[in-house]
């Protein structure tokens, strides 16, 4: 699909009718629709799109520090190599999103609908998602770094390959997701869910599963170092974990 270009003045001006909107609770200015509009490589830094409409926009490598996009609509958006360091995505709809290649640090997702995001290689260094919805997204090489997904639904997620490393996933939904090859090091996944996930040929090390689900989880070939499995429920069906 073909999305339409907007100018700078064009931009301004939708910016600053959705601020009157948002002030105003809707007696004033226009709510932003930007649906399906080519924002690549412009400046959205501290732009205020809090319930917004973006569905389908193009955000290639677009600057969206520190911006507002709480609870709004981004669903399918192309959010590639973007700057989203900062931004708020509180209760967004980010279904079927694009973000491969970002940079998400200390960005806030909670709460928010990452379903089916295509999310390869993203850096997530200090972002949140705590509640946040990433069934069957995409997370192939994404590196975790001090992130917090407390009670976040990843199941069914493709994270392999990926580096997870003092990250919190407590009360986590992982299971049926693909954890192979990841490297999990001094990371929390007390109480979450892992029911039949692969964890084979991945290597954790100071990590704590203390009464997580790990029934029929796969931990073939996986290297385990001081990692705390107690209380953790383990089935026939689960592989032998190895411990180094």
């Amino acid at each position: 699909m073909r999305r339409r270009k907007i100018d700078r003045d064009e931009l301004a001006g939708v910016l600053e009718d959705h601020r009157k909107w948002l002030k105003s609770s809707g007696e004033l200015g226009a709510k932003a629709d930007l649906s399906g509009r080519d924002l690549a490589r412009q400046n959205l830094q501290q732009a205020n799109l809090e319930r917004a409409n973006l569905e389908g926009a193009n955000l290639y490598r677009t600057n969206l520090r520190t911006a507002n996009f709480k609870a709004a609509n981004l669903y399918g958006a192309g959010m590639e190599e973007a700057d989203i360091q900062w931004a708020i995505f509180m209760g967004a709809d980010l279904e079927d999103a694009c973000l491969k290649g970002a940079s998400l640090h200390f960005a806030n997702f909670s709460k928010s609908d990452l379903s089916r995001a295509r999310m390869e290689n993203v850096f997530l260094h200090n972002a949140y998602f705590l509640e946040a919805t990433l069934e069957s997204a995409d997370l192939r090489g994404a590196n975790f770094r001090f992130t917090e997904m407390n009670f976040a639904n990843l199941h069914s997620a493709n994270l392999s390959g990926a580096v997870i490393a003092a990250t919190k996933m407590i009360g986590a939904d992982l299971s049926e997701a693909d954890l192979s090859n990841t490297e999990i090091t001094m990371s929390n996944f007390n109480n979450a869910t892992l029911r039949n996930t692969r964890l084979n040929h991945a290597y954790l090390l100071k990590t704590s599963f203390d009464m997580a689900d790990l029934r029929g989880t796969d931990f073939n070939d996986s290297e385990v170092e001081s990692v705390d499995f107690n209380n953790a429920r383990l089935s026939t069906e689960s592989r032998k974990v190895q411990a180094v």
